[in-house]
């Protein structure tokens, strides 16, 4: 009798141990998890995410339905750049709503947001390429830009000062076509502020972008463009 409850406790102790183990271990896992998600989560917002252009305005260099890699560290872009631009029209959200975008985005490689406002005019984040820097003079004839910077006596075209090659696409409109209806091909003289810089689509019979809105500033910028990795016969750096 005394050695089966002997035999009877040390099968209890061991069944408590083993118990007590296997907790440590679910624990350590799930701790580990919780580590890769915010390591994953943190270099994704911080240092380099991919983007989907869903529209025809970047092309020929972004197509529709290409994926680019964008980074946010030093957001100051220059002439050439391709930046995504924030959403022009703010919306609010709990910090709860914002975790759940997080984990869903995670989960689903940045296709769900389910409290961010549905894709439309103003209520996303857009591609676009710079043109126009702080203290540039520009305007617009025939959709392409002609840039006088800042201290130079005469204008060169946007493809001339940019140190990133790019091409443009320009539908030629009918001879009598009124400029004014649609997109605008054209624009007279502005100059730009200290903070401000002038963002077009590489599309440009086809884009929304600094002819309606203006121009913007380093806060509406999220990031730079550097690369278009997908689809892999359209790789470019950008």
């Amino acid at each position: 009798m005394l050695y089966v409850m002997s035999r009877e406790n040390n099968l209890y102790e061991l069944s408590y141990t083993m118990k007590r183990e296997l907790q440590r271990r679910i624990l350590s896992v799930a701790g580990l998890c919780v580590l890769i998600f915010a390591a994953i989560t943190l270099f994704l917002r911080f240092v380099l995410f991919p983007v989907r252009q869903k529209s025809v305005s970047m092309e020929p260099d972004v197509v529709s339905g290409g994926w680019v890699l964008v980074s946010p560290i030093g957001k100051t872009p220059d002439r050439g750049d391709v930046v995504l631009l924030n959403p022009l029209n703010t919306y609010e959200r709990t910090a709860g709503m914002g975790l759940m975008d997080t984990v869903v985005s995670f989960f689903t490689g940045q296709q769900i947001f389910p409290f961010s406002p549905v894709d439309g005019m103003g209520h996303s984040y857009v591609l676009r390429r710079v043109v126009g820097v702080p203290g540039d003079t520009l305007y617009m004839t025939g959709y392409v830009v002609f840039v006088k910077p800042a201290g130079s006596s005469h204008y060169l075209t946007e493809f001339e000062y940019s140190k990133s090659g790019y091409k443009v696409n320009i539908t030629t409109t009918p001879e009598k076509w009124d400029g004014t209806l649609g997109v605008q091909s054209g624009f007279s003289e502005i100059t730009l502020g200290s903070n401000e810089y002038f963002v077009l689509g590489d599309n440009r019979n086809s884009c929304i972008d600094s002819r309606l809105w203006g121009p913007v500033t380093t806060s509406g910028i999220r990031g730079k463009a550097l690369v278009q990795y997908f689809p892999f016969r359209k790789f470019k750096l950008l």
